[in-house]
């Protein structure tokens, strides 16, 4: 199927152009919003609670920031880090899937023995640890994004190489040997392109876990203080007692746009299993 075949068969699926008009429509407000309204979302001069106004047309928090200068800010920053989670979650659980799986023998049960290792370690724990460590003057998105994609990497890991054991006994698998292929040639040749869809479908679903994840960790103040997110928007709104004291503005916009960001990633991905799914093509 070619790329163009590909793209009229994902637009014919209603939940992938919902998921993907709604994060369209973020991504246009993070990159296009900053450029039309030009104001620092950490710029505290301004007056503190004000309303949604024409002067500030989303308001401002205690501390005098513009809330919608944090909102565009925070959209592309909340995106960056949850594609970032979802790059290092896929490349680290290809690897360890694909090798464990292909190789097989004492490689593949000290990558298994890894992997179950990683599925104990409590995710928040070791994000604490991690960062503590570094010191939080030094955490960046990138730090948030590996913190998230450390622990997250064992599932697919696991599916990748549940798949591979099964594609490694077909036909073509056995006439790459017979030509003299490496077995890593094999894995990247001519397993990894039946595992393209299952892949596309899991980056989805990690980028949605790392965009919910910095949250978490963000509430916890475990995210650089110094770069705005969807989630430090909400920390904001939490340390202030925004949620207590009724400024509804601080906090609801980010929310509500935080739970479209996790919702067109969700429709995105059933689109995508919808597409390639044959089971699920009918329903």
């Amino acid at each position: 199927m070619s790329i163009t075949e590909l793209l009229y068969v994902l637009f014919n699926n209603k939940r992938f152009i919902l998921g993907f008009g709604i994060i369209s429509f973020q991504l246009m407000l993070s990159f296009i919003g900053p450029i039309l309204y030009p104001v620092d979302p950490f710029n505290t001069d301004n007056p503190s609670w004000v309303t949604p106004n024409d002067i500030y047309p989303l308001g401002t928090d205690r501390s005098g920031r513009d809330v919608l200068a944090m909102i565009f800010h925070g959209i592309r920053n909340s995106l960056y880090v949850g594609a970032l989670t979802g790059i290092f979650t896929i490349l680290i659980g290809l690897f360890v899937g694909l090798v464990s799986g292909i190789k097989g023998g004492i490689l593949d049960e000290v990558f298994m023995a890894l992997t179950n290792i990683v599925l104990l370690i409590p995710s928040v724990l070791l994000a604490i640890l991690i960062i503590t460590y570094i010191g939080y003057e030094n955490a960046r998105l990138e730090l948030v994004a590996f913190v998230l994609s450390i622990t997250a990497w064992p599932g697919f890991a696991r599916a990748v190489r549940s798949q591979v054991l099964s594609l490694r006994e077909r036909e073509f698998v056995y006439l790459s040997r017979i030509a003299g292929y490496t077995s890593l040639k094999i894995a990247f040749q001519d397993v990894l392109p039946h595992l393209a869809t299952f892949t596309l479908v899991s980056f989805v679903n990690y980028m949605n876990l790392g965009i919910n994840g910095e949250v978490g960790l963000s509430i916890l103040g475990l995210t650089p203080m110094n770069i705005m997110t969807l989630g430090k928007i909400l920390y904001f709104a939490a340390i202030t007692q925004a949620f207590i004291l009724g400024k509804w503005w601080t906090f609801i916009p980010a929310g509500l746009l935080q739970v479209l960001l996790s919702v067109s990633l969700l429709l995105i991905a059933t689109g995508i299993d919808e597409v390639f799914n044959p089971r699920l093509r009918g329903m």
